[in-house]
């Protein structure tokens, strides 16, 4: 299936401009959903079908941190994450809002 089709049955109301392309991986599986800008990365990732870890859904725990490997996301609230681990490009998708159009995130490898 390529990015077209799949992002038909994921994608929600939000126009295609609106929307940020994601690539992700998780337990080793690529999938490709489309990221409404006005919703978390991790809720865009859930109403895709997608069973992301998560828990707390504030920032707070970490459950949901994978590793940014292109693009670029700022986290809304972060209490979890240090700079260090900033700098290696970890992100909390329950507060990941987008800044670029097209991010590749990965939960397996971080």
């Amino acid at each position: 299936m390529n990015l077209d089709e799949e992002s038909k049955t994921t994608e929600t109301d939000a126009e295609p401009s609106d929307c940020v392309l994601v690539s992700l991986t998780l337990n080793e599986t690529i999938s490709k959903i489309r990221w409404d800008r006005k919703i978390s990365l991790l809720d865009a990732i859930l109403d895709a079908g997608i069973a992301a870890p998560h828990s707390c859904c504030r920032g707070n725990c970490g459950t949901c941190v994978c590793k940014l490997e292109k693009g670029e996301v700022r986290l809304r609230r972060n209490f979890i994450l240090s700079e260090a681990h900033l700098q290696q490009g970890l992100i909390l998708t329950c507060v990941a809002a987008p800044v670029s159009n097209t991010i590749k995130i990965n939960y397996d490898e971080f």
